[in-house]
């Protein structure tokens, strides 16, 4: 065995015994990445995390930003750290179990350089319509009535995201044609639909719900497979007989691959406790999201059942990307 492969395994052994047990000593730093900007929803999830895990896992956890390519730069960044549980990586389902589908060279393998930690917190989409679709436009099928004859877009946070694709799908099962509006993020999107530069969205339910209570915005079908609570009078697609767009989006953490198991589970455990701290809890209410944990074997037989599902509607799609 060559003497770099040796001391590899040997420091490798030496984390796993120091992990094992209620540990002998705690990391002084631990860093966790977000690929998304500052003040946004999923950093703003990972600082409260960081806040909870703090003099637990190790004396201080802070928030990295590696921002840009949809997250993947994070996860890069995340991939080629020490395997030693004081780096890992916050990122939404996408970037995981759509974007190798989507892109034709993906700098990292999910399944070979990640190890899945635990989802923290899932969220539904909804479809609304703003301003610039009639008022009488109340339901799903009086907007498949109305985009029948009425050239249409649907807004989404990104290119190649789940919500890219439910729209696709929703439209290929509805035989109507609309034309998919990528921006960066919902903060966006909301003013166009508002002042009706946009028509409509497959959206963050969070960022939308109190203009859907006010009235100024009309939600017509979540993508859950049960009704949300947080808009418990608004049917879902499978309700309505579009199955295929059914799908939460979810947010989940990732360690290098070769992180000692015993890490892997001390970190899970730790981030479900966190999980029902108070700051953690009140947060995810406020924007719309549900708590959602699962131990490692669960998150990964989670993410083969999710690439595989997908990967038909991305190619019948014909979407992809470079870089």
């Amino acid at each position: 065995m060559p003497m770099t492969r040796r001391h590899l395994l040997q420091g490798v052994a030496a984390s796993a015994a120091l992990w094992s047990g209620r540990a002998l000593a705690r990391p002084s730093l631990a860093r966790i990445m977000v690929g998304f900007a500052a003040g946004g929803t999923l950093d703003v999830i990972g600082r409260r995390l960081a806040d909870q895990l703090g003099g637990n896992f190790a004396d201080s956890v802070i928030v990295e930003g590696r921002t840009g390519a949809g997250g993947r730069i994070a996860i890069d960044a995340t991939k080629t750290a020490t395997p030693d549980g004081t780096t890992i990586v916050l990122s939404p389902s996408s970037p995981i179990v759509i974007f190798p589908h989507v892109y034709t060279k993906l700098s990292y393998d999910p399944v070979a350089d990640l190890i899945p930690i635990t989802p923290v917190c899932s969220n539904a989409q909804t479809f609304v319509v703003g301003k610039a679709v009639p008022e009488s436009v109340k339901t799903l099928r009086d907007f498949i009535g109305w985009a029948k004859v009425n050239k249409t877009f649907y807004a989404t946070p990104a290119a190649g995201s789940i919500m890219h694709f439910q729209g696709w799908a929703f439209a290929q099962q509805a035989g109507i044609e609309m034309t998919h509006a990528p921006y960066r993020g919902m903060a966006a999107i909301v003013p166009d639909l508002l002042s009706g530069t946009m028509p409509t969205s497959m959206a963050v339910t969070g960022d939308i719900r109190q203009h859907v209570e006010s009235g100024a915005l009309r939600a017509l079908a979540v993508t859950s497979a049960q009704r949300s609570r947080f808009l418990p009078n608004v049917p879902t697609f499978a309700e309505l007989g579009f199955d295929q767009v059914t799908g939460v989006d979810w947010y989940g953490l990732f360690a290098p691959a070769k992180t000692p198991q015993p890490i892997v589970e001390q970190l899970q455990q730790m981030v479900h406790a966190a999980m029902k701290a108070k700051p953690v809890a009140e947060f995810l209410e406020q924007m719309g999201f549900d708590s959602y944990t699962l131990d490692s074997k669960q998150l990964a037989s989670r993410i083969q059942e999710e690439t595989a599902r997908w990967a038909p509607v991305v190619k019948q799609s014909g979407f992809q990307l470079d870089n």
